[in-house]
Formats: C-alpha cells, sequence, structure tokens
C-alpha cells in the first residue's frame, strides 16, 4: 500500500479554489430561488443542501475514480434560471 500525504500549500490551494467557485455562484443561485419566490429560511436549507450535495458527490466520485473530482452547479444555468423566473 502507498502512503498517502498532501502538502499544506496543496490543500490550501484546493480549499480557495473550492471557496472561490462556490461563493462566486451563491449571489446567482440566491437570486434564482428568491424569484422564485422563496423566504430567506427556504433559500438557506437550499443553500444547505446544494453545499452538502457536492460536499457528498466530490468525496464519493473522487474516492471511487481515485482521481480528484469537484462537482459543482452550472452558473450559466443559474443565472438562466434567475432571468426566467424574473417574469
Amino acid at each position: 500500500m502507498r502512503s498517502f500525504s498532501l502538502p499544506l500549500p496543496t490543500l490550501f490551494a484546493g480549499f480557495v479554489a473550492v471557496l472561490v467557485g462556490y461563493a462566486s455562484s451563491a449571489a446567482i443561485i440566491w437570486q434564482a430561488a428568491a424569484a422564485a419566490g422563496a423566504t430567506p429560511g427556504q433559500i438557506a436549507g437550499w443553500m444547505t443542501a446544494l453545499g452538502l450535495a457536492m460536499g457528498i458527490s466530490t468525496l464519493a466520485l473522487s474516492a471511487w475514480r481515485k482521481v480528484p473530482v469537484l462537482t459543482a452547479w452550472s452558473t450559466p444555468g443559474a443565472a438562466l434560471l434567475v432571468s426566467g423566473l424574473q417574469g
């Protein structure tokens, strides 16, 4: 069995990539939910569910395929959803 180690800069780079990717689209997703008439509590629950689903699917796919996999939502799709729901 191989020993596995990740240098701290590698972990930090991965964390920053995930944080920027999530935060950059969060405002668009929030607007889409607000345009659909969701309450702030519902939107927070939706964002939590999306974050957990992306995290679980990222971990599962990475473990299964033995390569780094990052799942995310579609930012262009969310933008289209916002424009379509604003009536």
